[in-house]
This record gives C-alpha cells, sequence and structure tokens, in this order.
C-alpha cells in the first residue's frame, strides 16, 4: 500500500519539476541575454560564464553548459547543440522535458555565437517567450494532474491494502 502511494507522489513530483527547469532555462536565457547585450563574451566564454545555483535543475543545467564549454574547447568542429544534446542525454532530470521544452532552449544553442548581435538577442527573446508560454501553461496542467496522480497513488494503495485482507 505504501509503496504504490509513494509512486503516485513520485511521479506527481516529475510534473512539478518540469515546471522547475522550464524556469531554471529561462533564467539561463536571461543570463544569455545579459551577457550577450553587455559583456559579448566568446561562446566558451558565455557557457563558462553561467552560474546558476538556486535550485537543483539550475545548478545541473550549469553543470551540462560548463561541460559543453570543455568539450567544445577541445573539439576541432564544436557544435553546441550537438554537444548539448549529446550531454542533456545522459542527464535523467532533463529527460522529463517534452521535446517541445527542449526544442525551445536547445533551438538558440544552434545559433548562439554564430549570428550577429541583434539576431542572437532576437532568438533569446523568442525563445524565452516560448518557454514563458509553456511554464504557464505547465503551471496549470501540472497542478491538476499531480493532485489526481497523488489521489490515484493513495486510491491505489488503499484497493491493494483491502485486497490483501
Amino acid at each position: 500500500m505504501v509503496i504504490v502511494s509513494t509512486m503516485g507522489f513520485l511521479i506527481a513530483d516529475g510534473e512539478v519539476r518540469r515546471v522547475r527547469w522550464i524556469q531554471a532555462m529561462r533564467r539561463c536565457l536571461v543570463r544569455f541575454y545579459n551577457a550577450i547585450r553587455y559583456e559579448r563574451p566568446s561562446l566558451i566564454e558565455l557557457l563558462e560564464k553561467m552560474d546558476l545555483s538556486a535550485t537543483r535543475e539550475e545548478r545541473e543545467l550549469t553543470k551540462l553548459l560548463h561541460i559543453c564549454a570543455h568539450r567544445m574547447a577541445v573539439s576541432s568542429t564544436p557544435q553546441l547543440v550537438t554537444v548539448f544534446s549529446g550531454e542533456s542525454a545522459g542527464t535523467a532530470g532533463y529527460g522529463i522535458l517534452s521535446a517541445e521544452d527542449r526544442q525551445a532552449f536547445e533551438c538558440v544553442l544552434s545559433d548562439l555565437g554564430h549570428t550577429g548581435l541583434d539576431e542572437q538577442l532576437r532568438l533569446i527573446d523568442a525563445a524565452d517567450e516560448r518557454l514563458r508560454a509553456r511554464e504557464e501553461t505547465l503551471r496549470r496542467e501540472s497542478g491538476r494532474r499531480a493532485q489526481l496522480i497523488r489521489a490515484l497513488g493513495l486510491t491505489g494503495g488503499a484497493a491493494i491494502f483491502l485486497l490483501l485482507i
């Protein structure tokens, strides 16, 4: 009974983590925007400067970006989006995001450092807007879905308990 109930709560927690990942990506885009606009670092310097640490998701995203910077520094033909996709595939937390969530963030990575300043800033703004819309949608849906999943977990646990009696 306890196991089934706990599974319901763990699955419901995954819904909340999706929202936190999107928030971490939005904070990262804001930092990208400010750094590109005011400091104009190289792409590798930009990735190395990222230091988001307020939540577990932000720390994982920072770690991914630092690994990408290191891999790009030693690669002969660095493609940030390719390196990031490869590294993020091994990150369990990043895997809970839908393809649409990931694509909104990774579309910026494909053009970062390869286009002009104004174009990069425009791409970051557009990606942030898409992620903001996804965040609002997920916030509405995740609250209801998490509550339903928790209730189903508790009900399933109670049903198994009654069957075993």
